[in-house]
């Protein structure tokens, strides 16, 4: 019986020291690792392209370029369709403008949240956000006006890492802008684009569309530039 014992003992020994010196560990099958998609934020987004500042059509004979938000930006586009050898008119006319790209975070509980909400923006470094005044509803945040879209973007990407849920829209205001209207037999007549774009690139959604009853009947604009008064 003892002996049976001592044996028993010894092919315990035996195995062990066989499975822990002498035999392979069994490798573990390494799990297979899904690729996830890499989050990329908006403003690493790629930007829209353009849209096509030129849109007019053969057989169209009069043109309409606009909207420029001043005089200057007007009287600049004249000289350049002057130069190509056109006749250039100037009218004003009120109506919408494009602003820009408008970031802005609503869905706030009242004033006191919103207030509380602007004062961790401007510590986190976004100065320019502030409360809005709203006619009705709760109150909206904005966050900045910016003519760049990938500005705005990267605005709205800063808003969220702070843990808020920010929007982008494009904005619109009621002012003054001019036109210049110019007689063609081709569209191929009309200069590049940016060449009515100015210096300063301040021109946005510049448009060339075929004159309306206004557009025919405006008034020519004179060689030396800028014209006294308003336009008619």
């Amino acid at each position: 019986m003892r002996g049976l014992i001592v044996l028993l003992v010894l092919a315990n020994v035996g195995f062990f020291a066989w499975s822990r010196w002498i035999a392979a560990p069994a490798v573990q099958p390494a799990p297979a690792s899904a690729t996830a998609p890499r989050l990329v934020l908006a403003s690493e987004a790629p930007a829209a392209p353009p849209l096509p500042s030129f849109r007019i059509e053969p057989g169209v004979s009069c043109a309409s370029i606009g909207p420029f938000l001043d005089l200057t930006e007007a009287a600049r586009a004249s000289t350049g369709l002057r130069d190509a050898g056109l006749e250039p008119r100037q009218r004003a006319t009120e109506g919408p403008v494009w602003a820009g790209y408008w970031v802005s975070l609503a869905g706030l509980a009242d004033a006191g949240a919103a207030e509380q909400v602007v004062q961790r923006l401007r510590q986190s470094g976004i100065g320019d956000a502030y409360v809005m005044p709203t006619e009705g509803g709760g109150p909206v945040i904005s966050l900045g006006l910016f003519t760049e879209e990938p500005r705005a973007l990267r605005r709205a990407d800063e808003v969220r890492a702070l843990g808020y849920a920010p929007e982008v829209s494009e904005r619109q205001r009621d002012g003054t802008v001019y036109w210049i209207d110019v007689d063609i037999s081709s569209p191929d007549q009309l200069p590049d684009p940016a060449t009515f774009e100015g210096d300063a690139g301040r021109i946005f959604r510049l448009q060339v569309r075929p004159c309306d009853l206004a557009g025919q009947t405006s008034e020519p604009v004179a060689p030396a530039g800028v014209p006294d008064g308003v336009p008619g």
